[in-house]
């Protein structure tokens, strides 16, 4: 691995919370960001960024400038500052602040910053300003990203985001989510910028042949606890589906700003027997719960190509998911991708009411069950490659980059 003075430039991610709070290096999500972190760690020491992008990620640290050391990770942490009451020139602002502490390390000969999406500013100054070599990170789409490609208010009203993204980086390494970045990325980046859109990775060594229980039906949901992960559709299907069946269970690990409202309709509807809220859990532990999985739901309507889905997949689950929404690409690619048998797919206008139908009659017919988790199995095995595949794959297009 040859990258040399590597610089990662994020934002705190919810994942990373507690490896600050406690001052141990367990991260509980963003995979792609913390295993190619802990690859490049391997060989050489490395400097990363967090750069707080609201009030509530710099409270992790008491709003205050803060330093951690993991395993050859050497991570600063840049506070958020409230200036005034208006968010677009705070964030300006300490984008700038931020630049001006960061920009001093863009003067080490041969350096390479790795800048995520929320700080596409701060890229966009290193590349113009410092004269570095930078790679843009896009972890999928999002909304604001498919408006800055489309809707000429929004490239007005985000002028500094719309240009920055403009700017010929020398990489966009960018994440097949479902979320339509194929039909948009090309529209976003400048056409000089050279780009690369790759699958997740997965965790290969628990592979599990497919499970179904003579006793309950075993559902299971991860993922934040937020609007558009559907969370509260879910909840409602599930009320619904108690109705006219008893034997399942669901586990949901997660946590979100929606975690109170779910509780409140687990009480009022006296769901406690049949959904357990398990919170976050560790990368580790989470494979138990895919194991002893009948069938796995995901319902994000950003995209359904998400890590916690392929590594469904490498479960050989039986996979319930969204269509596509032609409208704005989302899942377009998903649904080429995998074939019309191999999972089942839910009516994204009519959420709640399709998605109770098919899990009552999948819990009515459990053999439904086996019959998809065999075709995903064979799908799965030629569709997925391995974390260490993945960032040795991701290493190697940095390492083409000419300082």
């Amino acid at each position: 691995m040859k990258i040399n003075k590597f610089f990662f430039v994020t934002r705190m991610y919810s994942g990373l919370f507690e490896c600050f709070r406690k001052n141990n290096w367990n991260p509980t999500g963003i995979p792609t960001i913390t295993k190619l972190a802990e690859k490049i760690a391997q060989n050489d020491p490395f400097k990363w960024f967090v750069v707080c992008k609201t009030e509530q990620e710099s409270e992790i640290v008491g709003n205050t400038f803060a330093e951690f050391s993991f395993k050859n990770i050497n991570i600063s942490i840049i506070p958020y500052r409230r200036i005034i009451n208006i968010g677009r020139f705070n964030n300006f602002i300490n984008d700038i602040l931020a630049f001006k502490y960061i920009f001093k390390f863009a003067r080490v000969k041969k350096s390479i910053f790795y800048c995520d999406r929320s700080n596409i500013i701060i890229a966009a100054l290193l590349k113009t300003i410092g004269r570095v070599s930078v790679v843009i990170r896009i972890l999928g789409l999002y909304p604001d990203q498919k408006k800055l490609t489309l809707k000429t208010s929004s490239k007005i009203l985000s002028l500094f985001t719309f240009l920055a993204y403009k700017v010929p980086y020398d990489l966009a390494i960018c994440t097949q989510d479902g979320s339509g970045i194929e039909f948009y990325l090309d529209r976003l980046l400048n056409t000089g910028t050279k780009s690369k859109i790759l699958l997740n990775g997965v965790k290969r060594d628990k592979i599990s042949d497919s499970k179904t229980s003579d006793n309950k039906i075993s559902l299971l949901f991860v993922g934040k606890l937020i609007e558009d992960k559907g969370i509260i559709e879910l909840i409602d299907a599930i009320c619904e589906l108690k109705k006219k069946k008893s034997n399942f269970t669901l586990n949901i690990l997660g946590k979100g700003h929606l975690e109170k409202r779910v509780k409140k309709i687990i009480i009022k509807e006296n769901l406690n027997n049949h959904i357990k809220l398990i919170g976050s859990v560790k990368h580790e532990d989470i494979y138990k719960y895919y194991e002893n999985a009948d069938i796995y739901i995901s319902l994000n309507k950003l995209g359904n190509l998400s890590n916690t889905v392929l590594e469904a997949m490498a479960m050989n689950k039986c996979i319930i998911m969204l269509q596509k929404d032609e409208n704005t690409y989302t899942d377009m690619f998903t649904e080429q991708l995998i074939p019309e048998d191999t999972i089942i797919r839910i009516d994204r206008n009519n959420i709640v009411d399709d998605l109770t139908a098919k899990l009552e009659d999948m819990i009515s017919n459990p053999e439904k069950i086996n019959a998809y988790s065999k075709r995903m199995k064979n799908f799965a095995d030629k569709f997925l490659w391995t974390w260490d595949e993945r960032i040795d794959y991701e290493i190697n297009l940095i390492n083409q980059i000419e300082n």
